[in-house]
């Protein structure tokens, strides 16, 4: 199997360096829009045999863009944005001077800042509903190539998953419309490519 997984384009949430997770559900802005559109012209959606979406609208729309309606897109779950509890809506670099403990060397959130938002996602939580995905992806596809577009946060740890033995530190979070590419077959993963730009 082949699957290629697509960041949603920028949103104002983005934009404003907030922390953006499942419990926000944003559109894409004007930026968000011309970028996936513009990325949109050097993809090949005849390629893939099927398209997986997280049913949040900034990665909705974003399929819909990449795919130029050829493609029926299945809406699933499993593939929302990792949920940060009462850190979602906040900002970043605030989160980063009151707990420089939760905060990774690159800026973003780590496991630890369930001990602030306890009503957030666990790390644990996060792999085990990629895994699910993933091992339902394989069953179903294992000589297809498929299409899913999501989220930073999840794809990070979708490729720390297959690559990485669940450990998200090993990847940065792709920019908007970055894709990521993994080559599956025989139990064997490789990385093919991380964090395409196609403009």
């Amino acid at each position: 199997m082949e699957i290629v997984f697509i960041r949603h384009g920028q949103t104002d949430v983005n934009k404003t360096g907030r922390i953006q997770g499942s419990n926000i559900d944003a559109e894409l802005n004007s930026v968000g829009r011309k970028l996936a559109q513009e990325s949109s012209e050097n993809f090949d959606e005849s390629q893939f045999d099927v398209v997986y979406a997280s049913p949040m609208k900034r990665a909705f729309e974003t399929a819909r863009i990449f795919t130029k309606g050829k493609k029926d897109i299945i809406l699933d779950k499993r593939l929302l944005e990792f949920d940060y509890g009462e850190w979602d809506g906040a900002l970043l670099t605030e989160m980063a001077e009151k707990y420089p403990d939760a905060i990774d060397p690159w800026g973003k959130a780590n496991g630890n800042y369930v001990k602030y938002a306890p009503h957030g996602e666990r790390m644990s939580e996060l792999e085990a509903r990629c895994a699910s995905f993933l091992d339902e992806m394989i069953k179903k596809y294992p000589d297809k190539k498929v299409l899913v577009v999501a989220h930073g946060t999840l794809i990070r740890m979708m490729a720390a998953h297959l690559i990485a033995n669940g450990n998200i530190d090993a990847f940065q979070t792709m920019e908007n419309c970055g894709l990521a590419e993994f080559s599956i077959r025989e139990g064997i993963n490789r990385l093919v490519y991380y964090n395409r730009i196609l403009m």
